[in-house]
């Protein structure tokens, strides 16, 4: 058996998408880039790996490098549920996000956020990727396909 793929970790949180992407690809989160101190007490806990912290402060090429790019980044411009401000949100944070992925060149990308996001932001995203050479693939899965008692839709 080979090397594991490692992963670099962007907006974190609890890890869930981490976890799942490390199951999958059999896989190794290797750091990880959260802000929260609430979630980076968790990520300590659970995964004992580097925080970087505020990735609008990170110096991309001086990070170990990764072959998996995980982000589920911040929905609250996107979602239904808020103001839907979009890329006029002090919350979009995606171009920081597009600024690691274009240094770091990971084989793959892996984003979550809201359904919401489809109908705001989501196209500029694509055309972003686009831009720097990735393709890009995209399904929306609800919480229930996965055994949660909800709906709760997220795009992929």
């Amino acid at each position: 058996m080979g090397q594991r793929l490692k992963i670099g970790s962007l907006c974190t949180g609890y890890g869930g998408l981490d976890m799942a992407v490390e199951a999958f690809f059999n896989a190794q989160t290797v750091w990880c880039a959260e802000f929260d101190k609430q979630a980076s007490k968790l990520i300590e806990q659970r995964f004992n790996i580097p925080n970087y912290g505020d990735i609008k402060a990170i110096d991309w090429a001086s990070l170990e490098p990764i072959d998996i790019l995980t982000a589920g980044y911040p929905c609250q411009p996107f979602s239904h549920a808020g103001y839907r401000k979009g890329t006029d949100d002090e919350r979009h944070i995606f171009p920081y996000i597009l600024e690691a992925i274009s240094i770091l060149r990971p084989q793959w990308v892996i984003l979550e956020n809201v359904r919401g996001h489809l109908s705001l932001g989501f196209k500029e995203v694509l055309q972003d990727l686009s831009n720097i050479g990735y393709d890009a693939e995209w399904q929306v899965i609800p919480a229930s396909a996965v055994g949660a008692p909800q709906k709760r839709e997220r795009l992929f």
